[in-house]
């Protein structure tokens, strides 16, 4: 229940799961999410009947089906159980799931996403999502708007741009083995246009994948549970892109004045130790350590972010899930989750991580 002396939400992020992001995944959806799931309740020690309700996170566009979360069902408990689809970025899910646990509906909720990019030409199908009178007809999907977006920053300036390769180079290497995608700062900037400024090799490798992440009101001892929500936030900008700057994420600004407020944090240069945004572009990467308020310092993706790969949708739950391991055990400290969708962050979410 939400803590009406502080305003501080009491919900405690007791484990979670992921599979790897594979780029062509044999596996189906179902069986995909079936093997997150029960790694979540395998590392949050609960089993089915501990879940109160699901809050599952896909989007019919990118999975070809009409309420596409009637395809797993079985595999997340929802049979007879509450269920409750969000057609936006995982954290969103999350985010839905936490205020559904303040309000006191539920004392325990499985949150799951996933992504299956394999299946149809992903960019091509954002292009549905589009102004169907102005934008579709032009051919403009979401990753045209994100060049039109990093061209706008980056104007004619090509140091900036060998910047955001040496980013993605770095965040790599932080990644490991089995990393997709160029290595090096040539090759990033010698693979083909994907969207100028944008090249194929400078982008996040989309693959398939899934992820769950079980979340409980947190009752009597806090040191029980390995990680902490103390702060939620969540925008949605205008739809449009020539409706709003694209050289700033305003959505994302609005997102994290709420969640802080919630935490209690007034300086965000300071409060994080740790920042896991889902950036598929290097210059989105700008774009939320400005509008989060962050320091050019701060430790953003230690372990690569999503240039190494990640699924459409899950992106945010997992972001969720890294920056909850990277705190566990470490009292008082905190990490910052990010979620967007949308055409050039249109939607925008935001959480704030803390040990107990």
């Amino acid at each position: 229940m939400l803590d009406p002396t502080t305003h501080r939400s009491a919900v405690s992020i007791l484990g979670g799961a992921k599979t790897g992001i594979a780029l062509q995944e044999s596996r189906s959806i179902a069986e995909m999410v079936l093997i997150a799931v029960e790694g979540a309740l395998h590392d949050a020690a609960l089993n089915w009947d501990d879940i109160d309700a699901v809050v599952t996170a896909s989007v019919d566009l990118f999975d070809g089906l009409t309420a596409s979360s009637i395809a797993v069902t079985e595999v997340v408990g929802a049979v007879m159980k509450p269920e409750t689809r969000i057609a936006a970025d995982g954290l969103a899910a999350a985010v839905h799931a936490v205020h559904q646990i303040e309000s006191g509906a539920y004392n325990t909720v499985l949150v799951v996403a996933h992504g299956k990019a394999s299946m149809a030409p992903h960019w091509d199908l954002t292009s549905w999502a589009m102004d169907p009178v102005f934008l579709q007809p032009l051919g403009v999907d979401f990753l045209t708007v994100a060049g039109l977006q990093a061209n706008v920053i980056a104007g004619s300036d090509a140091t900036v741009v060998r910047r955001w390769a040496e980013r993605v180079v770095r965040r790599r290497e932080a990644a490991g083995g089995g990393v997709a995608g160029p290595t090096s700062v040539e090759a990033v900037l010698e693979s083909p246009i994907a969207a100028a400024p944008i090249r194929v090799g400078m982008s996040a490798p989309l693959g398939d994948g899934a992820c769950a992440v079980l979340l409980s009101a947190t009752d009597g001892d806090k040191t029980k549970a390995p990680a902490l929500i103390t702060g939620t936030g969540h925008d949605l900008d205008s739809h449009h892109p020539g409706d709003r700057d694209l050289t700033a994420w305003t959505g994302l600004r609005r997102a994290c004045r709420q969640a802080y407020d919630a935490a209690g944090i007034d300086e965000p240069k300071t409060a994080f130790v740790v920042a896991e945004p889902s950036c598929l572009f290097p210059h989105e990467e700008d774009l939320f350590v400005e509008a989060a308020g962050l320091e050019e310092a701060t430790n953003v993706s230690p372990e690569g972010g999503l240039f190494a790969g990640t699924a459409p949708v899950v992106s945010g739950l997992s972001r969720l899930l890294c920056a909850a391991r990277a705190i566990e055990g470490n009292s008082g400290l905190r990490a910052l989750a990010h979620g967007t969708w949308g055409p050039a962050g249109q939607g925008q979410a935001v959480v704030v991580v803390e040990a107990p």
